[in-house]
């Protein structure tokens, strides 16, 4: 039954878009055609303006990852579909800020729980949590959320599961694009 979990982990980062820089004028001169080559300069700096290059930041519940921004707004602990298991459930807002689609399935390649063990302080795969009675997921709409190709400028409602290994503290890290740890969050299991 992990296999969504396999598929969250797989998920890839979106590319970071380059953009072109404008035109530059050699004429010392102030003439309407410079002018008009400056404004056409700024216009098109400012059309090809890129949210993927803005600085990806973790503070008070939000992290801001470019493309897309995760506000975390409540966390329980559910059953998992494994038995003797539970899962950390992280909800989330999930707003696209580029003019793409976007997957906000890859929180799953930057966003990493880890719980202290006996012997060691273990990275948590992600969690599914245990089917109602008519086999369905309690949480279905929002890890469908995740799943979906989120439309430009628009937000949804997602989940972060993460599988637990015993009942101590867990420590979600999140990193940027390049991986490195940008802020982390503890919750408490119990």
């Amino acid at each position: 039954m992990k296999t969504r979990g396999v598929l969250y982990a797989t998920a890839s980062l979106a590319a970071i878009a380059l953009f072109a820089t404008g035109c530059s004028s050699n004429n010392d001169s102030k003439d309407s055609s410079s002018k008009n080559n400056e404004k056409t300069e700024k216009v098109t700096k400012a059309k090809n303006k890129d949210v993927s290059n803005n600085k990806w930041t973790y503070k008070d519940d939000v992290f801001d990852a470019g493309n897309l921004t995760y506000k975390f707004t409540k966390s329980e602990i559910m059953d998992s579909v494994t038995d003797g298991k539970q899962v950390l459930v992280l909800y989330t807002d999930v707003t696209n800020n580029s003019k793409k689609e976007q997957d906000p399935s890859n929180i799953y390649m930057v966003v990493h729980a880890y719980q202290k063990t006996d012997t060691a302080n273990k990275q948590l795969d992600p969690g599914i949590v245990a089917l109602d009675e008519n086999a369905n997921s309690p949480l279905q709409t929002q890890e469908d959320a995740m799943n979906d190709k989120l439309l430009p400028k628009k937000t949804t409602q997602g989940v972060v599961l993460f599988e637990l290994e015993n009942t101590n503290k867990v420590t979600v890290k999140f990193s940027n694009s390049d991986f490195k740890n940008i802020g982390s969050k503890t919750y408490s299991v119990q």
